[in-house]
């Protein structure tokens, strides 16, 4: 049987009341690397949030990282993070070829291509085991034009459509994921 992890809102970086909480985030995934393995998760989902801003500080990203690094030596066998309202998009998709490399799928940002956003875990044979789809967070311009003289329900229309429209397309680029194998 498959187990998943699903987390998201890490928010690393914040503080509270002006006290950095460099210290918590450590135990957090420390204890997060050792629920996995006792667990036995096979995939860990991140859904977003990972930052608490856009611009991460030096010590959040070596957390984000090495946490990462840490995970590898787990037997979680699949990664997957995407991109919330507080994470920077092009900071996450940056390093997204090193990271595939390592197994780790980042889906930062919406890329006009729904196939980007979908991810088929795969067993040591090759035989698809999950189809997830990895919508990041959804940002205004991703999903609507602006048009000049919207009124408010039209932009509030043109927004759930685009939000209908994009969940649609990527759900039926995993359909074919199903079919396939």
């Amino acid at each position: 049987m498959m187990k998943i992890l699903h987390t998201s809102d890490w928010h690393l970086g914040r503080s509270l009341h002006d006290k950095k909480r460099f210290e918590e985030y450590d135990l957090f995934l420390d204890w997060m690397i050792g629920f996995i393995s006792r667990e036995e998760i096979d995939i860990l989902l991140v859904a977003g949030d990972i930052f608490d801003t856009s611009v991460p500080g030096t010590r959040s990203q070596e957390q984000y990282y090495g946490f990462l690094a840490r995970i590898r030596n787990t037997c979680c066998r699949h990664v997957i993070i995407t991109g919330g309202n507080h994470d920077s998009p092009s900071f996450l998709d940056a390093p997204g070829g090193l990271l595939g490399a390592l197994g780790i799928k980042v889906v930062g940002a919406v890329t006009g291509n729904p196939v980007d956003e979908v991810y088929v875990a795969r067993d040591s044979n090759g035989n698809a085991e999950a189809i997830i789809c990895a919508v990041p967070f959804l940002r205004d311009r991703d999903i609507r034009t602006v048009e000049q003289g919207e009124s408010i329900g039209e932009k509030s229309e043109k927004l759930l459509n685009g939000i209908i429209r994009h969940y649609s397309e990527v759900h039926s680029e995993a359909l074919k994921y199903v079919t396939a194998d």
